[in-house]
Parts: C-alpha cells; sequence; structure tokens
C-alpha cells in the first residue's frame, strides 16, 4: 500500500474527529447531545461492533499465538519501562498516572475506523483479536497504577469488579466464546449487529472529537512531551519489534503497529477523575497525542506496510 492510499483512507478518519470538535465548540447540536452519543456508543453500539467482529474472527490459537504474544510483550515493556523511569518523567504521582495511561491506552474507535478502512473486513478480525487481549490488560494495569499513585485509593475487589463490568470485555469475551463453541448467529441477528457495529464508528469519532480540551494544553508541562513520545513513537516501534521477534506475518503486524500508534483514549480522562489522577494533565496528553497521530499515524502505518 503506496502512502497516497494511506493517506486516503485515515485522513477522512481524522476529518470526522475534526468534525465533532467543531460542532461540540459550536454547540451543535447541544451538550445533552454529546453525553447521550458517549453512553450509547461505549455501552450499546461499540459492544455491538466488538461481539460481531470477535464472533466472526478466526480464533485458531495457533495462528493467532504469535500476535498475541508480541502485543503482550510490548505493552509489559512499555510498563515495566514507565515504573523505573517513574522519578525522572515527574516527581507528582497524580501526573505520573496521566503520564502512564497517556502511553498505554488506545483509542480503540480509531483504530476500528482506521483498520477497517485500510484493510476491509480482515482488518476488523484482527482488530477484534487485538483489543480482545489488550482491553483486559490496560484497563487492569492503569487500574493498578491509579490505586497505587492516585489520589484515591482503592482495593483489589474494586479493580476486579471494575474490570469484570467493562460492557467492551463483556462484549469481546461473549464474541470470542460464541466463535470458539462453533455457533451461528441467525443471518437476521448477524445482520443487526453488524449494522450497530458500523454505526460505532462515525459516532464513536465525533464523540473523540467532541470530548478533547485544547485550552487545557498551555498548562501542560514536560510530562505532556514525554507521553506524547512515548506513545506515538515507542509504543508502535515496540509492535513493530515485538512482532518481528515472534514471527508475526505482515497484515497482523501492520494491524498491531495501528494500534500501537493511536492516540489515548478519552476513557482514560474518566478514570482519572473517577480515581484522583491529574485530570488537567489527561486532557491534555489527549488533544495533542490525537492532533500529532494525523501526521504521525499515516507515517508509522507507511512503514510497516
Amino acid at each position: 500500500m503506496n502512502a497516497p492510499s494511506i493517506l486516503t483512507s485515515l485522513v477522512p478518519v481524522f476529518l470526522i474527529i475534526i468534525c465533532g470538535y467543531v460542532f461540540k465548540q459550536s454547540k451543535f447540536p447541544g451538550d445533552d447531545f454529546w453525553q447521550g452519543t458517549e453512553r450509547m456508543v461505549y455501552y450499546f453500539l461499540y459492544p455491538a461492533l466488538l461481539f460481531s467482529s470477535s464472533a466472526g474472527a478466526s480464533w485458531d490459537f495457533f495462528s493467532v499465538a504469535p500476535m498475541v504474544w508480541a502485543i503482550l510483550s510490548a505493552m509489559f515493556v512499555m510498563s515495566c519501562l514507565l515504573l523505573l523511569l517513574r522519578p525522572r518523567l515527574t516527581a507528582n504521582d497524580a501526573s505520573f498516572t496521566s503520564v502512564f495511561q497517556g502511553s498505554l491506552r488506545f483509542t480503540s474507535y480509531i483504530g476500528f475506523a482506521a483498520a477497517f478502512s485500510l484493510f476491509g473486513d480482515e482488518g476488523l478480525y484482527l482488530s477484534a483479536v487485538f483489543i480482545t487481549v489488550m482491553i483486559p490488560v490496560v484497563n487492569i494495569l492503569c487500574v493498578m497504577v491509579l490505586v497505587r499513585y492516585g489520589g484515591q485509593k482503592g482495593g483489589w475487589f474494586w479493580i476486579f469488579t471494575t474490570v469484570i463490568k467493562n460492557p467492551l470485555i463483556i462484549a469481546c469475551l461473549a464474541g470470542m466464546a460464541f466463535n470458539l463453541l462453533g455457533l451461528h448467529l441467525p443471518p437476521m441477528a448477524e445482520n443487526f449487529t453488524t449494522i450497530l457495529g458500523r454505526g460505532s464508528l462515525p459516532l464513536g469519532l465525533l464523540a473523540v472529537g467532541a470530548s478533547l480540551q485544547i485550552n487545557s494544553i498551555k498548562k501542560a508541562g514536560r510530562e505532556l512531551i514525554y507521553a506524547c513520545l512515548l506513545k506515538l513513537l515507542l509504543m508502535p516501534s515496540l509492535m513493530w519489534l515485538a512482532c518481528s521477534l515472534f514471527g508475526v506475518d505482515g497484515l497482523s503486524t501492520a494491524v498491531a503497529v495501528l494500534f500501537g500508534a493511536l492516540p489515548g483514549s478519552p476513557l482514560s480522562y474518566i478514570l482519572a477523575k473517577q480515581l484522583g489522577g491529574d485530570t488537567r494533565l489527561m486532557s491534555s496528553i489527549l488533544a495533542v497525542q490525537t492532533g500529532m497521530a494525523m501526521v504521525s499515524l499515516p507515517l508509522v502505518i507507511a512503514l510497516v506496510v
């Protein structure tokens, strides 16, 4: 795939995000719409996409195992690196939780839309594999760091219940179980979940744009730079290296690197608010990473495709 094709596929994704930001700033169609849209996408439409993709994906263990080991290895290496570098990254514990989340979490709405635009249905299936593995792991790691370094303390039971009640995790696991049991949805039900899932992509991207808080950027410090470099450059590099070491095929490597190069997730802000993280820094990281990803993501994909 050449550079013009990559840009043709990815630019519309970011244009929809920009539309969401412009709509929110112009008060169109109203603040209540965006709150309702976020909930609809998170609790209904996006789980439908994850379920249908997971249920239709190829879950033969020997075919997906190299990809699974590669992405887990990259994620744990990054987590250990962040913990080791914590004193150098920031002296503030709350700020560290935002750098940690900003370096690990990814906006899966952008990932699914980009994977579908670049690679079609096969990209969606591989994205489902990635999401099924990574969402539980990322949530556990981020919640554990927030519990340890955030302003509010929780227990292991709270961490477990927070992760297990996540609608995205439930949808992924349900789709995977449905697949492994050899079950098939009736055509009408399959079309129903597919239509719902596809509807989550544009609405999710609009919600990402609406969630950006540009005004917070000027108040951020060096932690913002660290989080952007770690997420947009180091994370995809680790994904590519891990995939190379585990012998992952070309398309799976491209999807893994794509997700590794994604900007942080808006859900990071919500979690930071709940568990005493630095919400101002978190919103700055999300805004800058999303803006920078418009340039960095096509470049990263061009290098691996």
